[in-house]
């Protein structure tokens, strides 16, 4: 009762907070924001709207409660699953993984369940690609066949495989499917009727089609899942689907006991660990833990798959919630989502560019990272895959766990996606990473993330085209 009435208090706007969601409506329009947003202040809804369509062909209209993919705020989910079944008694999250899978080779004895929900098992991320159909019990062989990175315990790296055993544990340990066992101990309780892989039995239209460079990508429950959800390689560490409200009661239910116990909150939201050398913000139980701009505590996770971005932002200091979603690969929601916090708080936000607008670029050099980071454009330029073999040997972090088919498979992909690439210099440059905007002879524009590892080889690729 307490979380429907918060809930009820949260999404209706008092009068003294129009004027606020009306200059974030306005921020969002000249944005030419595509997807929906909710943001709440003090408890109080300020703005709960979608924007664009969530189905073009079909002209059907992007709203409020629309379904969209949350991506790897599923792992949050899935942590407090592990929290949950802590508290029912049935395992705990110092248990070593080898309580759970029989068989765990010498060098992965020392994994457990907390290694696993903090990215400090030493795991690769990633044994298949999203759809590929991979079962779990061949999902658990595959990464305990895998060659470690680290050591257990000793460095940070984010890894959806982790996520991945964890869901397969919470099978083992509740004795009931993954979905199952989050509806039945989490959504309910939580009031969270819409959110899951396919037991919400949501109507196809109310569904998000992504869209991916301005072509049709799908909705996400379209693509290739088994019968009960989708396979191991996405399940429990991403694909789940929701919508504002039910998010907002997650957020709500996360404010008491409805769900997880004090003692179980503290572990979820404890800075367990930095996100990386030098890293200002910290990993918890599937939820990164920081700093908002102004100062005060953010708690926070985002997730995508390239085409649908969703971002959850707790300012818990400033009782400041923001949610948004969308489904064009082409609209920076993590840029948008941080401005919307930055509005409510109070601040004056300068209205994002204009489309077509391009942040100026800094010409790439021919030494360090620079040169690096031009070795992998020849590369991937090349006509055959040979020069991009002997860059990753000369140049990358070895992958090990990654199967080398896939991989050229999906380089293969990118090149027939975006032709020949032209850098046109750096837009930014960190401790870690530099990004580079590049132009594809096919026509779009991107951005080009490269993630450097402390040895000063490559260690990471985010791209985002658009822009």
């Amino acid at each position: 009762m307490l979380t429907t009435l918060l809930l009820a208090a949260a999404l209706t706007a008092a009068p003294a907070d129009s004027q606020l969601g009306e200059k974030l409506d306005r921020w969002l329009v000249a944005a030419d924001f595509r997807g929906s947003v909710l943001v709440s202040k003090g408890g109080v809804g300020v703005l709960r709207k979608g924007y664009g369509l969530a189905d073009r062909e079909n002209r059907v209209p992007y709203t409020a409660d629309t379904v969209f993919s949350v991506g790897s705020i599923t792992k949050q989910f899935t942590a407090a699953a592990i929290l949950k079944l802590e508290m029912q008694g049935k395992l705990h999250v110092e248990d070593p993984i080898g309580k759970y899978f029989p068989g765990v080779p010498d060098d992965k004895r020392a994994i457990t369940l907390h290694h696993l929900l903090t990215h400090t098992s030493g795991l690769e991320s990633d044994f298949a690609g999203d759809y590929d159909p991979v079962s779990r019990d061949e999902y658990v062989k595959r990464t305990l066949a895998s060659k470690l990175r680290s050591k257990p315990g000793d460095t940070y790296f984010y890894a959806n495989s982790g996520y991945s055993l964890l869901g397969a544990v919470v099978e083992i340990a509740s004795g009931k499917p993954y979905e199952l066992y989050l509806r039945e101990n989490l959504f309910l309780p939580a009031g969270m009727r819409d959110t899951g892989y396919k037991l919400p039995a949501w109507p196809q239209a109310k569904v998000a089609v992504g869209y991916h460079d301005g072509k049709r990508w799908g909705r996400i429950n379209e693509k290739p899942w088994d019968k009960d959800g989708p396979y191991w390689a996405l399940r429990a560490n991403g694909g789940i689907s929701s919508t504002l409200d039910d998010m907002l009661r997650w957020h709500v239910a996360l404010t008491g006991d409805t769900v997880l116990s004090a003692a179980e909150k503290e572990k979820m939201f404890h800075r367990q660990v930095r996100e990386g050398p030098g890293a200002d913000s910290y990993y918890g139980y599937g939820w990164s833990i920081g700093e908002a701009a102004w100062g005060g505590r953010l708690i926070e996770h985002n997730g995508g798959n390239g085409t649908f971005f969703a971002d959850f932002l707790r300012y818990v200091d400033d009782e400041i919630v923001v949610i948004l979603s969308t489904n064009d690969s082409e609209v920076r929601g993590g840029k948008i989502s941080h401005a919307l916090g930055r509005l409510a708080h109070g601040e004056d936000v300068p209205l994002p560019k204009p489309a077509g607008t391009a942040t100026a670029a800094k010409p790439l050099g021919t030494t360090g990272r620079d040169a690096v980071i031009r070795a992998w454009f020849d590369a991937f330029n090349a006509k055959d895959m040979e020069p991009m073999r002997t860059f990753r040997a000369a140049h990358a972090t070895p992958r090990p766990g990654i199967d080398g088919a896939e991989r050229e498979k999906r380089l293969t992909q990118m090149r027939e996606d975006l032709g020949r690439l032209d850098p046109e210099g750096v837009v930014e440059s960190a401790d870690a990473e530099v990004t580079v905007r590049a132009k594809g002879s096919n026509g779009p524009v991107g951005t080009f993330k490269f993630m450097f590892a402390p040895d000063g080889k490559l260690d990471g690729i985010g791209v985002e085209v658009g822009g």
